[in-house]
């Protein structure tokens, strides 16, 4: 049976993200969300491989199937077997050529096109059905410059449920007595790193203790961690707030943000525009890899706000980091969590009084800039692109079905 002759049993939708952090799923959730409100009959979502975004999409993916991130001929026959009217893949390239080549017209969301450089334009798929790209600002003319070579190329906003989340903005700030703190890890997880422990263990301390003689006393701290271990590093300060660990539903992590008067976040690019969707001030802490010091400096320039937290240099070189991510992304990323391990081994007092000094000083900064300041990033880029690429998706498969 073709997808054509199906084409009145509802609608088939492949979706795969990158394995790396949640951002990828979560943009997946979201966009998928939409699809469903907007298709006129019932769709079946099959997703493939994108294990560690089960959390997050468990309540929209119908079907899960394997894939281990490296067969992609074997991707390409089990796509032809579901036999799919369209696919949705978020930074995963070869996946989605795997789609392509199974005859499955193919929506790549790019959520990070800084990214691609060097031996890395590999991965973007420039032949795909449909290309979305995500208009951050400050990228730069190489990146502009291969892009024009994307057959099918639009640009689209920031992939979130904006309007849900400006509604959930909590009004009561910080000025009104509000001492909750949010602080946001993100999935933690890489392509070739399985370590959920050490950059928390390793930043936790001094920005907590800088929270707590702030007078925050109810400190969330939301990632994807091993509970006992998030617990055992805020124990010290148990006696002074009140304190929450762990992963958290993606409706409720907005839900937390959005009523918190302050936002401290490991700067991951989907962390950032759901904390400016939110409108909540928001201190950057250090980068856990290579994207997250680029993503860290699309929040400054969307914002205007200096308020980021660094690296000491004895731990984490950015020039060293700026050298090796310049041959490829996963050497960049070898380098950081080098050096990160290394710092918990070795320098974990010094990084611990590094931090607590900067957030001290950045504290009463976020807390008092211009309310506007923090919406300045989902401003700048806009907020269409869960409903653009929805309607791309839908757009693509009524094509493939003569629909």
């Amino acid at each position: 049976m073709t997808a054509r002759d199906r084409a009145g049993s509802g609608l088939r939708v492949g979706v795969l993200g990158v394995n790396f952090g949640w951002g990828p799923h979560a943009a997946l959730e979201t966009v998928i969300g939409e699809i469903r409100r907007m298709a006129p009959d019932d769709c079946r979502i099959v997703a493939f491989g994108s294990e560690y975004g089960r959390s997050l999409m468990e309540d929209v993916v119908d079907e899960w199937c394997t894939f281990d991130g490296a067969d992609y001929d074997a991707l390409t026959r089990a796509a032809a077997a579901k036999e799919l009217d369209v696919a949705l893949v978020t930074l995963e390239g070869f996946a989605a050529r795997a789609f392509e080549a199974a005859g499955v017209r193919t929506v790549f969301l790019d959520l990070m096109p800084f990214l691609w450089h060097g031996a890395d334009l590999a991965v973007p798929p420039l032949e795909v059905s449909r290309y979305l790209a995500l208009r951050l600002p400050g990228l730069s003319d190489e990146t502009l410059g291969w892009m024009r070579d994307i057959r099918a190329l639009r640009w689209i906003g920031a992939v979130v449920p904006w309007q849900a989340g400006r509604a959930a903005r909590h009004s009561f700030g910080h000025a009104d007595g509000n001492r909750q703190a949010i602080v946001t890890l993100g999935g933690m997880l890489g392509l070739t790193s399985r370590d959920t422990t050490t950059y928390p263990s390793l930043v936790l301390p001094g920005v907590v203790e800088a929270l707590v003689e702030a007078g925050f006393d109810r400190v969330l701290v939301a990632g994807n961690t091993p509970v006992a271990a998030l617990e055992a590093v805020v124990e010290p300060y148990r006696g002074r707030a009140k304190f929450r660990c762990g992963p958290l539903p993606r409706a409720e992590y907005r839900a937390r943000i959005a009523e918190s008067a302050l936002c401290l976040s490991q700067p991951g690019l989907m962390s950032l525009l759901e904390a400016s969707a939110c409108g909540t001030p928001l201190i950057r802490l250090p980068p856990q890899n290579v994207s997250g010091f680029q993503q860290a400096e699309i929040h400054r320039i969307a914002t205007g706000s200096g308020t980021g937290a660094r690296w000491p240099a004895e731990v984490v070189d950015e020039a060293v980091v700026a050298r090796e991510a310049a041959r490829t992304e996963a050497a960049g990323n070898e380098y950081v969590y080098g050096a990160i391990a290394d710092g918990l081994a070795l320098r974990s007092e010094l990084t611990r009084r590094s931090l607590k000094a900067q957030v001290e000083r950045l504290i009463p900064e976020a807390l008092t800039l211009p309310a506007d300041t923090w919406t300045g990033m989902v401003d700048k880029i806009g907020t269409d692109g869960a409903k653009v690429a929805a309607e791309v998706v839908l757009d693509t498969a009524r094509a493939a079905t003569g629909n």
